[in-house]
């Protein structure tokens, strides 16, 4: 049974625009071995102190790896956004990490049920899910968890007020196997769910889904490639010749 006097999640100690830019900074190291804290904070920008205060929060909402100064794979995943400015990216691993994080999982719920609450209400679930008081230094740092909760389009806070309008992503009901193609044009040994399992949905909104559909031989290096691709295959104007190669 849980222990009720334990925060179910630690307090940031900065606001959201910081932790996104630390975040970046961790990401930035992802090939070093053993990264400092000095290290991040010099990428970063901000002060050594900063990247400390907010390395426990970091932890507790799955951001950071427990023993390591390494972002989780999820996280990767959102930072890799971040430096695209792709947001469905950004959303999609904010929505898992809220979904996979007890306190932050609870506050959605909570909204989802109340559909609507007063942000100083709101404020006060926050504060029990992290266990502060009147004199806890990281009370003025409450907004980076309701932006957080903004950036991953599943809230929207405005006229002192905050709303629920998003679906989790492992809400969203799984797209039908394919139906088998005249011709027998499956590849050999490619059945219906390999084909499923390579198809991606992306969410674009309340009731708005996208699936791609990637290649056998995907890899993380095609991204770039991809996002250029849809970008000229989907765009209203017409692309120059030899725009893309």
């Amino acid at each position: 049974m849980p222990d009720p006097t334990k925060p179910r999640l630690i307090a940031p100690g900065g606001s959201w625009e910081s932790l996104k830019k630390i975040i970046r900074a961790y990401h930035a190291v992802a090939d070093v071995e053993n990264p400092t804290v000095e290290q991040v904070a010099q990428l970063a920008g901000l002060q050594r102190p900063v990247i400390s205060g907010n390395n426990n929060f970091l932890r507790s909402a799955g951001i950071l790896q427990e023993n390591a100064n390494k972002l989780t794979p999820v996280a990767t995943r959102m930072a890799t956004g971040l430096g695209l400015n792709n947001q469905t990216l950004v959303q999609s691993a904010l929505q898992e990490i809220i979904r996979s994080q007890e306190g932050l999982s609870h506050l959605v719920n909570l909204l989802k049920a109340r559909s609507t609450m007063s942000l100083e209400a709101f404020r006060g679930e926050i504060v029990m899910v992290t266990g502060l008081d009147e004199n806890s230094r990281n009370l003025q740092f409450l907004k980076a968890i309701v932006d957080l909760l903004q950036d991953s389009m599943l809230v929207r806070a405005e006229n002192d007020e905050i709303t629920f309008i998003g679906t989790h992503v492992a809400y969203l009901p799984e797209p039908p196997a394919p139906k088998a193609p005249a011709g027998n044009e499956y590849k050999r040994g490619e059945s219906p769910r390999m084909l499923t399992e390579r198809t991606i949905p992306i969410p674009l909104g309340v009731g708005r889904l996208v699936h791609i559909e990637l290649p056998e031989d995907w890899s993380s290096r095609d991204l770039p490639k991809l996002l250029k691709m849809l970008e000229l295959s989907l765009s209203d104007t017409e692309v120059p010749a030899g725009e893309f190669k």
